[in-house]
């Protein structure tokens, strides 16, 4: 697809909120401990998603679902017990099971795009799935592209290469919440980046920062609007 610009957005934190799918993540896990480690557990879950971390494993945990990861570590939960709890969660979220949302604005962000500006999602989650609930958050239609299982931050670079092929690596901005997976390889390659900042963690690499994706509003069409008059 020929296009002047590339707006590239991750998906969890960025234009899917809410924690449930999370939660349920960190019950399932949990639910591999006996009950006094698994109250811990949970415990310690909510603690990071309050933005009040109470472990050294969670202190700097990228978002509800790594603070799983890394309290399972902790736990000593077997990555395969971990994993098929992670891939459980996801189903859920694909069968609408939880509250979810995009954030307030976005769809009318995206609907108002001028012509030549080409919107690409990219995540780690599977794939499948990934359909149903862009419909369950009313984002369906509104990505050119959508990739999932895309194993960043080490994924994608690859996937920065190919849509910057024969463009110029300023086309593009990168928009998400977590600076290693999201922003650093775009940022590397002379992208633009925009920092979603759940947590109180500044980045100072990215080009605009905000506590929430509305507050990048302002930023975006500015940013469209340099490369599209």
């Amino acid at each position: 697809m020929t296009s002047d610009a590339i707006l590239l957005f991750d998906f969890d934190g960025t234009v899917c909120l809410g924690d449930a799918p999370a939660y349920d993540y960190a019950r399932r896990v949990a639910a591999a401990l006996d009950a006094d480690d698994g109250r811990a557990f949970l415990v310690a879950h909510d603690a990071f998603c309050k933005g009040r971390p109470t472990t050294a494993s969670t202190f700097d945990a990228f978002d509800p679902y790594n603070a799983v990861r890394r309290l399972a570590g902790e736990y000593g939960v077997d990555d395969e017990v971990r994993q098929a709890a992670y891939l459980a969660a996801r189903a859920g979220m694909a069968d609408g099971a939880f509250e979810l949302s995009a954030p307030e604005g976005l769809r009318e962000l995206l609907w108002d795009l001028p012509r030549g500006v080409q919107t690409v999602l990219v995540t780690n989650a599977p794939f499948d799935g990934l359909e149903s609930l862009l419909a369950h958050i009313k984002l369906d239609g509104l990505f050119d592209r959508v990739i999932g299982d895309a194993d960043k931050p080490d994924g994608l670079g690859a996937i920065l290469d190919g849509l910057l092929e024969g463009r110029e690596p300023s086309s593009l901005l990168s928009i998400g919440d977590i600076p290693r997976n999201d922003l650093v390889p775009a940022a590397d390659r002379g992208c633009a980046t925009a920092y979603i900042d759940h947590f109180g963690r500044p980045w100072p690499r990215a080009d605009a920062s905000g506590n929430s994706m509305g507050e990048l509003y302002g930023f975006v069409h500015r940013w469209v609007a340099d490369r599209t008059a």
